[in-house]
């Protein structure tokens, strides 16, 4: 009878593995730890009621028929945005103000809120900037008194 000569590599093997793991873990969660995510909102309860609001304003703003349109001219980063509302007939509306937020779906902490400034009956222009290149939201909402419409336009900057 022949004897065999120890385990082989099998136990090293799997040790390798067995540390691999444990490193590329500690990896992973000392990523998580310096990149932390921004919380969405300070005040849930706040945030919910305000919604609510934000939801039933656009809900009177459609059944009025207002349309938004947007136009953004992209340039490096920056965007020139020119919106345009009207109602079902496609005659201009007038709103007494229009936001523009930008939104970062992929990251927290960029986004902004600007009012655009009126540049003629129904129309509102203004400039956002883009400060990292990729995919970002424009949400543009119209208001006059209670009233309310609100449209999302998805940009993609350079």
């Amino acid at each position: 009878m022949s004897a065999r000569g120890g385990a082989g590599p099998w136990p090293w093997i799997l040790g390798g593995l067995l540390l691999f793991m444990v490193t590329s873990s500690l990896a992973f969660l000392r990523v998580a730890l310096s990149h932390p995510d921004p919380l969405v909102v300070e005040d849930g309860y706040t945030a919910g009621r305000d919604y609510n609001e934000r939801v039933r304003a656009a809900r009177r703003g459609e059944a009025l028929g207002w349309q938004l349109s947007l136009a953004a001219d992209l340039q490096g980063s920056e965007a020139g945005v020119q919106v345009a509302v009207r109602d079902a007939g496609g005659r201009p509306v007038a709103v007494d103000r229009v936001v523009l937020s930008r939104v970062r779906p992929a990251e927290g902490g960029l986004d902004a809120e600007l009012d655009l400034a009126p540049a003629g009956f129904g129309d509102f222009a203004g400039r956002v900037a883009l400060p990292r290149a990729g995919r970002w939201h424009l949400r543009v909402r119209a208001e006059r008194g209670d009233d309310a419409v609100e449209r999302t336009f998805a940009v993609w900057a350079p």
